[in-house]
């Protein structure tokens, strides 16, 4: 399998991650929504490309005597990955079912999404950026660094891959944000409409994601053995 074919369900990963669309959906339809979302995106995409270029120049400044990673690391760093994003997923899921039942948000949610309708610009843009090191994020940008350092690329093959895969990633935040600048006040009945669903159905997309990627970086890492 390719470098884009890996890199591209990881980049769907990123995208329909629910913490960062549930965070600039109630950041939006805060009373300071467009200053603050574009805080926000402008954060958040500086930090999925900081931690996504720097684990790639990172494991790449690795020392070895190849010019690449020899394809049985890949592909067992691949396999591990990948289950541990099974366990992740099942976990999400059964503990997310356990809670419809209540009035408690998300399990993946933190509690101060509660207050993000708060939030400065300055506090939105650090939100933002901090939201890349939460772990799920960190498995993912480890997953495509794994990905870009598993052949022989040119500068150019890797400037475009990240590049695909940031606008992928970034996608599902940035989409909101310029739905309000462009519309206003006629965005807020959707935003509040797809606001309670992802926070309904957070647990589902997250588990169904999850395992869709780990599927992908286990049969990439099975191919490499």
């Amino acid at each position: 399998m390719d470098v884009l074919g890996v890199l591209l369900p990881l980049a769907l990963g990123v995208a329909l991650s629910t913490v960062p669309i549930t965070v600039v959906l109630a950041l939006l339809l805060s009373p300071r929504g467009q200053a603050v979302g574009v805080a926000y995106l402008v954060g958040y995409a500086l930090g999925l490309a900081l931690v996504t270029v720097g684990f790639t120049a990172g494991l790449r400044a690795i020392p070895r005597g190849d010019a690449q990673l020899p394809d049985v690391v890949v592909g067992t760093g691949e396999i591990l990955i990948g289950l541990v994003g099974v366990w992740f997923a099942v976990w999400v899921f059964r503990r997310g079912r356990r809670r419809t039942t209540g009035d408690d948000i998300d399990p993946e949610v933190p509690g101060w999404l509660r207050r993000v309708g708060r939030m400065k610009a300055s506090t939105a843009f650090l939100v933002g950026l901090g939201l890349n090191v939460r772990p799920k994020a960190l498995v993912l940008a480890t997953a495509a660094a794994l990905a870009f350092n598993a052949g022989e690329l040119t500068p150019l093959v890797w400037a475009v891959g990240t590049a695909v895969y940031l606008a992928i990633g970034l996608s599902t935040v940035a989409a909101p944000v310029i739905v309000v600048w462009r519309s206003g006040e006629r965005a807020r009945p959707t935003l509040r409409r797809a606001h309670a669903w992802v926070s309904r159905n957070s647990y589902v997309v997250t588990a169904v994601v999850v395992i869709m990627v780990a599927v992908v970086l286990i049969g990439d890492g099975l191919s490499r053995l």
